[in-house]
């Protein structure tokens, strides 16, 4: 597993691989804020809020396509928990 999981994503780009909205597809921008449910990313000088129930996204180009619904925790407690491969 990369360790992308386990470390805060603010400040990190993200983009959108896969969502069943087609509006949330292929977005991409600087992750401001995270919650248990969303993140936020600064697209293009906007806030956009993603619900990471809905995505699979990469961050910083990583390899690793992260599925929204497995990390549906607040970041404090995602950094600390593992995860299977």
């Amino acid at each position: 597993m990369s360790k992308i999981m386990h470390m805060p994503w603010i400040g990190r780009d993200l983009e959108v691989i896969k969502s069943f909205d087609p509006t949330y597809r292929g977005r991409r921008g600087v992750i401001i804020e995270e919650t248990q449910r969303t993140l936020i990313i600064c697209e293009k000088g906007r806030n956009i809020c993603l619900p990471k129930q809905e995505i699979d996204f990469k961050i910083d180009c990583e390899e690793l396509i992260i599925k929204g619904s497995f990390v549906l925790q607040r970041s404090e407690d995602r950094i600390h928990r593992k995860y299977r491969s």
